[in-house]
């Protein structure tokens, strides 16, 4: 994926690859997330053959780990959509049978059997699913990074194509959480966006990573480099 925003070069987003756009100032910090966030102008995407793309259907904003990244909210539909489309007929029958005899193995209980009360099966994988509350482990919510970790992992098996936006990861990580984030990442076809804000240039700790950044004379440190 294409990033162009001006007045800097155009970056240039790989699958696999963690991409860090780190800045020490806050117009382009608030810049950025603006328009992630919520598809405000100002950033401009486009695909490999430079045809502009969508903003909010090309990229999806996860934000913070902590202050915004909510993980059931944001997978649970997806989840739910993808298992339709992989699970087999033969055994979505069996889950829909099972759902109607526990519905009505209810209706037998003495106080309904007694009530003009019927119940509605779950026909639908969706039903039943939501039915068993099918949510993330406790254990994954707790930290950051493991937060972090599960929603890459998702994203890999849902097949995420959007470009993918995290902010502020680095407040969260040490340089031994990080290595694993980029092996993670690495197995996957993902493409991956980090906005970071710092006063200073962190290239060492990205080091593994694109690294961009702006600094608060606007200067973006690839010019530098070449």
């Amino acid at each position: 994926m294409n990033l162009a925003y001006y007045p800097f070069q155009l970056i240039t987003t790989k699958p696999s690859v963690i991409t860090v756009i780190d800045t020490g100032l806050p117009k382009v910090l608030l810049d950025l997330v603006q328009a992630f966030r919520n598809d405000d102008d100002g950033i401009v995407l486009s695909n490999e053959q430079m045809q502009i793309q969508e903003l909010r259907k090309a990229s999806l904003w996860i934000g913070d780990p902590v202050l915004e990244l909510d993980l059931d909210k944001l997978f649970q539909r997806l989840i739910i959509k993808k298992v339709s489309q992989l699970i087999e007929d033969q055994r979505l029958i069996e889950l829909i049978e099972q759902s109607q005899r526990l519905a009505m193995s209810l209706l037998r209980e003495p106080l309904l059997s007694e009530l003009p009360v019927t119940v509605e099966p779950g026909g639908k994988l969706e039903q039943i699913m939501k039915y068993c509350n099918v949510h993330f482990d406790e254990e994954v919510l707790t930290e950051p990074f493991s937060k972090v970790e599960a929603a890459i992992q998702t994203l890999a098996k849902l097949e995420e194509k959007r470009l993918v936006i995290f902010a502020n990861i680095s407040h969260y990580l040490d340089v031994e959480s990080l290595s694993k984030l980029l092996d993670q990442v690495k197995n996957t076809s993902l493409e991956l966006l980090l906005i970071e804000f710092s006063d200073v240039e962190r290239r060492k700790f990205f080091e593994k990573c694109q690294y961009i950044y702006i600094d608060r004379d606007f200067m973006d440190s690839r010019e530098l480099i070449d």
